[in-house]
């Protein structure tokens, strides 16, 4: 049968603080990240929108987070081993 309980719920107020927060770091890492100041600025001469690039952004921020726990180690800048 189905349960008398209901359905669950993901409540809003939790997601947009979270999507506030994520926005914050994506805007900190264009100013101060070397990697993402020069993929943000790639994407807008390539005419990408500014919502569009902060998105992708947010998107590595967040990839770089689950690598970090994954991989148990603390996050190290490729950059330096580009050169």
């Amino acid at each position: 049968g189905t349960s008398i309980k209901g359905k669950t719920r993901v409540y809003p107020t939790g997601a947009k603080l979270l999507k506030a927060d994520l926005s914050q770091a994506a805007n900190s890492a264009i100013v101060w990240d070397k990697e993402m100041k020069e993929y943000y600025e790639r994407k807008r001469k390539e005419g990408k929108a500014y919502g569009v690039v902060l998105n992708a952004v947010k998107f590595k921020l967040v990839g770089r987070m689950f690598a970090v726990v994954k991989r148990g180690t603390p996050f190290v800048e490729l950059m330096t081993y580009k050169k």
